[in-house]
């Protein structure tokens, strides 16, 4: 393994420290506005320092990271934690599960609606109907 650098591109950092499962994911979501440095909105060009405290919405969560150091490539899960510090709130976390927890309430999944009926669900909907 390399040695970390010390500054990187947004959008590859966020990559590599596994907040985003793709660079071209990390970019679309700089591009939107969903990745601040503070208050302010950054390219995926950016360059970042150590010390940086990224803003970052990721669907129904917000985190809160500060930048520690920057690894040549991504780097494995277990080494993720020498590279950022994680400053989110606990109380976002439970905002984002409820979120997703109300959602998945209101709407069905989209394989569940397009799935052909299992025997079991054959099976039950015989015995609602009143059928052998």
């Amino acid at each position: 393994m390399t040695e970390p650098l010390a500054t990187l591109r947004a959008d590859k950092y966020l990559h590599h420290v596994r907040i985003f499962k793709t660079r071209t994911l990390a970019t679309q979501a700089c591009d939107r506005g969903n990745v601040k440095l503070g208050t302010q909105d950054i390219k995926p060009s950016r360059d970042l320092k150590p010390g940086d405290v990224l803003n970052i919405e990721r669907g129904d969560l917000k985190l809160v990271i500060k930048v520690k150091a920057f690894p040549a490539t991504r780097v494995g899960p277990p080494l993720v934690p020498e590279f950022y510090d994680n400053l989110t709130p606990p109380e976002n976390y439970v905002k984002a599960s409820e979120a997703r927890r109300e959602r998945e309430m209101v709407t069905p999944r989209p394989h569940d609606t397009l799935m052909r009926p299992t025997k079991k669900d054959l099976r039950a909907i015989r015995d609602w109907l009143g059928r052998e």
